[in-house]
């Protein structure tokens, strides 16, 4: 029922799991219910194939153009319902877990469950420490000016980085001692990620046309990336000196049902209940937060109103000459 996270001797956060909810309660929230992943898993697709049909029927811009914003959120939502998998919190029998979302989600970016699990596991365990493979997303020396800001929230410094922790090496932060297996694409990963992928190509370019695996598939994956990057800046992020903003980097936004369906579907919003208890699956995240609130342990975490309110006050605060890196003008004099 557990995820085997292995927290840090020094975790900051340890108290809160002792303090906030019991091992029963949490127990109690982290039982499954497959049916809920599988439903909504077809019910994100329907909208994507939906927006296909009606590219294919109108072949024109101005209904390509909102296609791909629409492709890009179900698509996103489609990744948090994954994510879950990563925790194994969609089926309580691993196979059943990572063959579900191999074939019905990750096989279509050509992901695998077990080796995304290394590395998002290694976030969990090393939150924040040099050790943690999405530091980069959040850290404020390589955002301290507006430039550096724009560059991150787009992709253009941190596609490449958070593209290689999952494709092209396999993190051992995320359990002590990964097997090869773990860490290694199989036979029955490369023949599910072709398979997806003539698939993808294949009727696109039938159905569509010959640019459509571009523009209605690679473009909103894109899309879902610059979500999920959003996402994990605000969540983690404070605008001050790392060294001060480590010690309270758990974030639960309140958001609204519009900005929750672009930013943070699937109740990622409730961030903090996330990191604190990862065993418990996404649709129980806002029972927890509830009941997380009403414990005066809970008034030591953040919780923000919306992800663009954050962004804005963020952008504010610009430059931050406290988060210079090491080294700089600043730093030398």
């Amino acid at each position: 029922m557990t995820s085997h996270i292995h927290h840090n001797a020094h975790d900051v956060y340890e108290q809160y799991r002792r303090t906030l909810l019991s091992p029963n309660r949490v127990r109690e929230l982290s039982r499954l219910k497959p049916w809920r992943a599988v439903i909504e898993t077809f019910w994100y697709w329907s909208w994507i194939v939906a927006a296909w049909t009606c590219v294919a029927i109108w072949p024109r811009w101005w209904v390509a153009a909102p296609a791909v914003l629409v492709i890009g959120m179900r698509f996103y939502a489609l990744l948090i319902v994954a994510h879950d998998a990563i925790h194994r919190r969609l089926f309580s029998d691993v196979h059943w877990n990572d063959g579900f979302a191999d074939w019905s989600i990750f096989g279509s970016v050509a992901g695998i469950t077990r080796i995304n699990n290394q590395n998002h596991l290694g976030h969990h365990r090393n939150l924040a420490t040099p050790h943690d493979p999405d530091l980069h997303q959040f850290t404020c020396t390589n955002k301290h000016q507006w430039p550096l800001l724009a560059a991150q929230l787009s992709g253009l410094t941190s596609f490449y980085r958070s593209f290689k922790n999952v494709f092209l090496r396999g993190s051992s932060h995320g359990q002590p001692n990964p097997s090869d297996s773990d860490l290694k694409y199989t036979g029955r990963d490369l023949l599910l990620i072709v398979v997806w992928q003539i698939g993808l190509i294949g009727g696109l370019t039938w159905f569509v046309g010959w640019w459509a695996y571009p523009v209605l598939w690679m473009a909103p994956v894109y899309v879902a990336f610059v979500l999920d990057n959003f996402r994990a800046f605000a969540e983690h992020s404070q605008p001050e000196p790392d060294a001060l903003a480590d010690q309270h980097r758990l974030i639960t936004f309140d958001s609204n049902p519009w900005e929750r369906m672009f930013v943070a579907p699937c109740n990622m919003n409730f961030h903090a209940a996330h990191h604190l208890w990862p065993s418990i699956p996404y649709y129980n995240l806002p029972q927890a937060d509830r009941e997380m609130r009403k414990l005066p342990a809970a008034d030591d975490l953040e919780w923000r109103g919306t992800y663009v309110g954050y962004l804005l006050r963020y952008f504010r605060l610009l430059p931050l000459t406290d988060c210079l890196p090491a080294g700089s003008v600043r730093d030398r004099a």
